[in-house]
């Protein structure tokens, strides 16, 4: 079989209608339901500059009712559910960008820090010690910018993270030129670093990925709860992963014509865009609101 036709088997484009009837069934078959949705690409349409995302009202207001008070217990629900959004954001941007229920978990930086409802943020005590490295990493590419390396690119600071956007630049070889930069920058201050798309991000050297963050809301009983998981870029490919194998799990690529092949390759299902996604999680309200 060729590597294509193993994508196509693996990742099956479906429809919003039927994607959430086969969340809303597993759900009820084990009894409760953690959603952990990626942000940027996914709830969030990409923008060429990440300070205009915005989450899709639809989007907002599903994820909104699936993390409102009481969700965990299954108030006003056929079954209890639970929330999370994970993204390379810092998590208090992400909490910016879209207004969700009180018992949703926004989980940052790969899972480096994480935010419930309107709490602050708490980091992973094993970064601490890092972040002066980061910070001389960012003087550093904000300096390489500024001298006209990779023309256009924009530079980004997170608390986890150092990120150069390239989207929209129409110059040939903006991409490469920022990873390579990033990779530079990383290896002097020995940090990792990680590729998007239209972005070279050089992050902390912890063995943290979105996983991580899906199985710390695993935990307890949420970890016999129906699975799913939705995704869009690279940084996304280890969550959708924790599908495999995992009985009622369902692992979805919200895909565009920029979405990496190993991203359809982890899903078992892709939809064509965040709008998509967003009727789905709206379709999935309807099937577990209490009749």
């Amino acid at each position: 079989m060729s590597d294509q036709a193993l994508l196509t088997a693996r990742a099956r484009p479906t429809t919003p209608n039927q994607l959430a009837e086969r969340v809303a069934a597993a759900a009820l078959r084990r009894g409760a339901l953690l959603l952990a949705t990626d942000f940027d690409g996914s709830v969030a349409p990409i923008r060429s500059r990440p300070g205009e995302v915005r989450a899709l009202p639809a989007a907002e207001r599903a994820l909104a009712w699936l993390s409102r008070r009481g969700a965990a217990a299954g108030r006003h629900a056929r079954v209890p559910t639970r929330v999370g959004l994970i993204s390379a954001r810092d998590s208090d941007d992400v909490a910016a960008r879209i207004v969700l229920g009180p018992e949703a978990v926004v989980s940052g930086n790969y899972g480096l820090e994480r935010r419930r409802g309107d709490g602050e943020a708490t980091v992973v005590r094993a970064a601490a010690r890092w972040l002066p490295a980061l910070e001389a990493a960012a003087v550093e590419v904000e300096a390489a910018l500024h001298e006209g390396r990779c023309p256009g690119a924009r530079l980004e600071r997170k608390r986890g993270g150092v990120v150069i956007h390239t989207r929209g630049l129409e110059r040939p070889g903006s991409e490469s030129c920022a990873l390579e930069l990033a990779t530079e920058v990383a290896a002097r201050w020995k940090l990792g670093v990680v590729p998007g798309k239209m972005v070279a991000e050089i992050h902390l050297p912890l063995r943290r990925t979105k996983a991580d963050a899906v199985a710390d809301l695993r935990r307890g009983r949420w970890r016999e709860a129906a699975l799913c998981i939705a995704g869009d870029d690279a940084g996304d490919v280890p969550m959708l992963q924790l599908a495999v194998g995992v009985p009622d799990a369902v692992a979805v690529a919200v895909g565009d014509e920029e979405t990496p092949p190993e991203v359809v390759e982890a899903a078992g299902w892709q939809l064509p865009g965040p709008e998509a996604w967003a009727e789905t999680l709206t379709e999935l309200v309807e099937r577990l609101r209490a009749s």
